[in-house]
């Protein structure tokens, strides 16, 4: 069984998340020459990344019960297979349409890396615990923007844009090497829940629950705002003239500071909590999207104007992640397989939805993007509100 300290914890985790998260990081430089090699338009290519997300969140939802049942360990096993197959089938692909087959199976591949990484964590660790390997683990997600376009630029400098996908089917190896070595399972056989199909009618438990949603909101404000950046990025530079190592210095400057976010989090909740810890991250994702607006208004589209505030965002967006997936999880202890899936699918697909709807839009403006980090930190805002006000209402009743 799991008996690893916090901090071996995230370092195990860690390859999980990186095979996971590079998989989308590695390839964002070659995006815009996609629709060429391919022969077909800019929304089908951004498609792929949207697929990714989508099939990433949904992903979760079946294998998150299914985990609840046969164990951590065979699906993490299972999703490895999925990646280096999906991987090595997209480096093979001759039409986009057999390589979005193939970055669907490996995005199912990942989506079960990502829910087995938060469920092992939130089978040993609990509370304001689980809070801090969340956020050691969000600054080990926070490397991937920045070493995801370094690796994938200089590959497709080098060798032709399929070597990013046989370097992922590697990536994919040593992680089957690394969990052979030290993984273990985390879920005890007496705490598994046998197969029924009541186990989905749990996912109602938690949709009605107003805690689940007044952290799991501001999480996806703070990866829809992270998504709908990097999908915007690589169009910005090539619409501003700059060279695509340009990508990798806006992409590491981001990914610095949610790299800090994540870190500074521990620190933050010990003093604030989970909670308030969530709002502040939701506020300076707001904040950063009215800046994003006014300040295109003023100096028009540029560099600088666009990645200042968009650093601030980051920074924001990692305290939401973090805080919220501490939070989410926190009361759905006896099946945690359930809650880390709910979370995830609402956290990456609702991601996925509204990061391709700001694609729809003029990228060539700050306008998508702004409006994404204002649109979704406004509703992560309402339900909290929602949820001070209910307490309130509770604890009134109470007195009486």
């Amino acid at each position: 069984m799991w008996s690893y300290s916090p901090i071996k914890t995230a370092i195990i985790l860690g390859p999980l998340i990186f095979c996971s998260a590079l998989a989308l990081d590695v390839y964002m430089p070659v995006l815009p020459e996609m629709k060429n090699l391919f022969h077909t338009s800019q929304g089908a290519i951004q498609l792929s990344v949207s697929i990714f997300f989508l099939i990433c969140g949904l992903g979760q939802l079946i294998l998150g019960p299914v985990s609840d049942q046969i164990g951590r360990i065979k699906v993490v096993w299972t999703s490895i297979m999925l990646c280096l197959l999906g991987a090595i089938g997209c480096a093979v692909s001759e039409s986009i349409g057999i390589f979005l087959t193939f970055r669907t199976i490996e995005a199912l591949g990942a989506a079960g890396l990502s829910m087995s990484a938060f469920a092992i964590v939130r089978d040993v660790f609990d509370g304001e615990n689980s809070a801090k390997i969340y956020g050691i683990i969000n600054g080990m997600l926070a490397l991937s923007p920045i070493l995801g376009p370094i690796i994938g630029v200089a590959l497709i400098t080098r060798y032709p844009w399929y070597s990013t996908f046989y370097f992922l089917a590697c990536l994919s190896i040593l992680t089957g090497l690394v969990f052979k070595v030290w993984g273990k399972e985390s879920l005890d056989k007496a705490n598994r829940t046998g197969f029924s199909w009541s186990i989905f009618s749990r996912y109602m438990i938690i949709i009605k629950s107003i805690h689940f949603w007044s952290f799991t909101l501001p999480a996806v404000a703070g990866m829809s705002s992270f998504f709908a950046l990097f999908s915007i990025t690589p169009y910005i530079i090539e619409s501003l003239g700059l060279p695509k190592v340009t990508i990798v210095y806006s992409f590491g400057t981001v990914g610095l500071s949610f790299m800090l976010g994540s870190f500074l989090m521990g620190k933050i909740v010990q003093n604030i909590g989970l909670f308030k810890t969530t709002i502040l991250g939701v506020l300076l994702i707001f904040v950063s999207g009215v800046a994003l607006i006014i300040f295109y208004q003023l100096w028009g589209l540029n560099l600088y104007v666009f990645f200042g505030p968009c650093t601030v965002a980051t920074f924001g967006c990692a305290l939401a992640v973090g805080a919220g997936a501490g939070g989410a999880l926190e009361p759905f202890g006896q099946y945690p397989g359930v809650a880390s899936a709910m979370f995830g699918c609402m956290q990456l697909g609702g991601s996925s939805v509204i990061g391709t709807i700001s694609g729809l839009f003029a990228v060539n403006t700050s306008y998508p993007l702004a409006i994404t980090m204002i649109f979704t930190s406004l509703i992560a805002l309402i339900v909290i509100f929602l949820k001070i006000n209910s307490e309130k209402i509770l604890y009134q009743t109470q007195l009486l």
